[in-house]
């Protein structure tokens, strides 16, 4: 009886071994794949970044000059290596950053702001999309975060999905003619 129980004992220790070592390894080789997220384009480099700064502006994002980044010139000009095709595309969705940000408890967060696409090329020639996983990134810290990342995740998959774009909002109206106008001379 002692030596089925001790076989009992053993065989429970290994498989607690296997599981634990088994689940750090999946942690460890999947934790990349769970913060970023990566998605082809079907697209070349320069209309990756033209679509997907299209679509985050037909959802309302804001996407200044200034919050681009030209990689591949800077490292270039810098270190005198090309890494090929890649820019950063930095935008906002002012109210919820705003919304997230005015509470002192969450003013850390600023450095994860604004959010950043990286549009690169790899070497077998398509062009990749890469961007924060936020609705990880918001469980992962809790509170008035969750509700800020699950509601700015849903456009940030939008603006990735070039099949299904968000659409366009209507031009503004043309201005009225003033009533002072004068008429062409038909003469």
């Amino acid at each position: 009886m002692r030596t089925e129980s001790g076989h009992t004992f053993v065989t429970f220790l290994v498989a607690l071994l296997i599981g634990v070592f088994g689940t750090l390894f999946v942690i460890k080789s999947q934790t990349p794949n769970l913060l970023v997220r990566e998605i082809a384009s079907p697209y070349s480099f320069e209309e990756t970044l033209e679509r997907l700064e299209e679509n985050a502006k037909a959802l309302g994002w804001k996407v200044p000059k200034k919050w681009k980044a030209n990689f591949q010139a800077n490292f270039k000009k810098i270190v005198g290596t090309d890494i090929g095709p890649m820019q950063l595309l930095k935008m906002c969705e002012p109210a919820i950053a705003a919304d997230l940000l005015k509470s002192d408890e969450n003013k850390y967060l600023s450095v994860m702001m604004p959010c950043t696409f990286a549009v690169y090329e790899k070497s077998d020639g398509k062009t990749y999309i890469a961007m924060m996983n936020l609705g990880v990134v918001g469980k992962a810290i809790g509170g008035d975060v969750v509700v800020a990342m699950q509601k700015a995740m849903p456009d940030m998959l939008k603006m990735v999905d070039f099949d299904n774009p968000p659409a366009r909002p209507a031009p503004p109206p043309a201005p009225a003619e003033s009533a002072t106008t004068t008429p062409p001379d038909n003469n």
